[in-house]
């Protein structure tokens, strides 16, 4: 998704759903979480980026199918700081509250790491 976002073609589109212009040499730098699920016949496949959360509910009773993207998490942390980042009050560079994310490009900009790292 970012790869996409990053083209001519993903930012007109994403100028096309804000109501803010970027001005015609501005990158977006707008991000968002997100959740899909595949279902099978057989089988419940779950991904997320970020806090968006999935579960599952049988009987009344949730089950959690993704978990949190959390800065604080020391997988996530660990991530962060390799990428040149901190943690700062549960905060990405004291700023973003959760870990990843679709788009939110200020928080990308070491270009040694490619968006599927």
């Amino acid at each position: 998704m970012d790869e996409m976002m990053l083209t001519n073609e993903g930012q007109a589109e994403l100028a096309g759903l804000t109501t803010d212009s970027f001005g015609d040499n501005a990158k977006s730098y707008a991000g968002c979480t997100a959740t899909v699920c595949l279902i099978t016949r057989n089988e419940i496949i779950c991904a997320n980026a970020g806090d968006s959360r999935t579960v599952l509910s049988k009987a009344g009773q949730a089950k959690d199918l993704s978990v949190d993207h959390k800065p604080d998490d020391p997988e996530e942390r660990s991530r962060i700081q390799n990428a040149g980042g901190f943690v700062e009050d549960g905060r990405v560079n004291g700023m973003l509250a959760l870990s990843r994310a679709l788009g939110d490009f200020e928080y990308k900009g070491n270009s040694i790491f490619k968006p599927k790292d």
